[in-house]
């Protein structure tokens, strides 16, 4: 029977969003820890070429295993009435695709071998289609999970893939898999999340049906799908040049580095879009709610953004060799070229929550046109520099279009650009100030440079995160002359983990 799914509410809408955010950041926070092992181990047991012949792959791979991913599940957590035989065609027109782009990519991996005069690429390239198929039969299960905020339930299925992922990997690793280490973990997250999703999701498709009814999420896929591929280049192209021109150890080193600077958009933003989405969509007809909600939600990143971005950029000399070992020194340096551009890399991907609340798709892919142009000419122009002149390209651009970026995708509900950047300029301007000061006092002052030279990786490591977190609290608080955003981050922790009342 043709039934519909629960339509879209708003009663209890801020609890239910900020208990989500807890469940998912802490759900996170577990799986970052059992990623950062993985890495630490991975990084120690393998040598940078075995990650850098699996990016000239994934670079590629992970586009097309994202079609429907971005797309399907949007459209089927934001439409307002969805019924279940809309939700059975466009499981089996997802899977069909990703069967087709299966074999297509299988083909491609021919090229790759020639591109970057590799020839182990063919087999991973082989290996990596497999994903394709796995993403597939776990995409509609997952987005009626997200529509019906059941947020604890993937927090779990994607905790569970993490931590298992990490364990076959190491496993391979230890058996001299060498780079199959690192496309083992590569497939293991999309199959472990496939196996979960059927697990926790009742829902199960029907036989194949009137695939023309999928034909209105099919375009709405598309349309998003198309932005996330201009945003996808925008992410990789990067990799691609160096890879290209420079080799399989520089791209090792770039895409940890890349990585490691990566991980508090990982661990804010991913855990936070389906909820930010299913939040702003059942708000979208209420303006002042709408632009409320998306501007604490964006001060309250750039808030943890920019410390997380200026320990990371004072410690990472110290911090990448300690983890990853002496191999990884040069990964250090990149990951402090990246280091400036990461609290505007954080904000800049909340605008997507704007255009897919609101329905606007189309205006996501015009701006999407531009920022891809902007970003591909700073790497092509930074290409010749080397993986931290890539660094330093990246961050930079973050900066260029972060502003830009949320005004016009807000200008449909009057969202102003001073009302933004008011909402985020006290963080950016701390956490500058904590590492400018930092820097020079470390090299200029003769009795601080002389104790941290004495002393161990470990104990500069967390001196230097110490210094900074404090510094970093008491100049916030003279910007804003008010405690107010710590406390309000302490009150939402608080109602995140705050029992229901019965």
């Amino acid at each position: 029977m043709n039934k519909p799914f629960s339509e879209l509410s708003t009663t209890g809408l801020k609890t239910k969003a900020v208990k989500s955010a807890g469940i998912n950041v802490a759900a996170q926070f577990i799986g970052f820890v059992c990623h950062t092992f993985g890495v630490i181990v991975l990084a120690r047991l393998l040598t940078p070429r075995d990650f850098g012949l699996v990016t000239m792959v994934t670079a590629f791979s992970l586009w097309v295993m994202n079609f429907g991913i971005n797309g399907f599940t949007e459209y089927i957590i934001q439409k307002q009435q969805l019924y279940r035989e809309e939700v059975n065609s466009i499981f089996w027109l997802h899977l069909g695709l990703a069967c087709i782009m299966a074999i297509g990519f299988s083909f491609f991996g021919l090229y790759l071998v020639d591109f970057y005069s590799e020839s182990a690429l063919s087999g991973i390239a082989v290996a990596m289609t497999a994903s394709f198929v796995f993403q597939a039969l776990s995409t509609s299960h997952m987005a009626i999970l997200k529509r019906e905020m059941k947020f604890s339930s993937i927090a779990v299925a994607e905790l569970i893939a993490v931590i298992l992922s990490v364990v076959f990997a190491i496993a391979a690793a230890l058996a001299g898999g060498g780079y199959w280490a690192v496309v083992t973990r590569q497939l293991s997250v999309p199959a472990v999340t496939m196996i979960a999703a059927w697990i926790l999701c009742p829902w199960r498709p029907g036989r194949p049906k009137h695939l023309a009814v999928a034909m209105p999420g099919l375009k709405y896929a598309i349309q998003v799908y198309f932005n996330f591929s201009l945003g996808y280049v925008t992410r990789n192209m990067d990799k691609v040049l160096l890879g290209r021109f420079h080799g399989s150890d520089i791209l090792g080193n770039y895409d940890r580095a890349y990585h490691l600077s990566s991980m508090p958009a990982n661990q804010l933003l991913t855990p936070l879009h389906g909820i930010a989405l299913s939040t702003l969509t059942r708000l979208r007809d209420d303006e002042k709610r709408f632009s409320t909600y998306f501007t604490k939600a964006v001060s309250t990143v750039a808030l943890l953004g920019s410390i997380s971005a200026a320990i990371l950029t004072l410690t990472a000399r110290d911090l990448i060799p300690f983890l990853l070992g002496p191999d990884w020194v040069e990964a250090g340096r990149v990951v402090m070229a990246f280091g400036p551009g990461i609290a505007p890399m954080l904000v800049y991907g909340t605008h997507s929550w704007l255009h897919l609340a609101l329905g606007k798709p189309d205006r996501w892919l015009r701006w999407n046109i531009l920022a891809t142009i902007i970003t591909v000419a700073a790497f092509i122009i930074a290409t010749p520099f080397g993986a931290i002149g890539m660094a330093l390209a990246y961050s930079a651009v973050s900066f260029i279009l972060f502003i830009p970026s949320l005004w016009y995708a807000g200008i449909p509900v009057r969202l102003s650009a001073g009302k933004i950047l008011s909402s985020v300029w006290p963080f950016f301007v701390s956490a500058f100030l904590v590492c400018g000061a930092w820097l020079y006092l470390s090299e200029s002052w003769a009795p601080l440079r002389e104790f941290l030279l004495s002393a161990g990786p470990l104990s500069r490591i967390l001196i230097t995160s110490f210094i900074a977190l404090l510094f970093y609290v008491l100049v916030v608080i003279a910007c804003r002359r008010s405690m107010h955003p710590f406390l309000e981050v302490f009150s939402l922790v608080k109602l995140m983990f705050s029992r229901e009342k019965s």
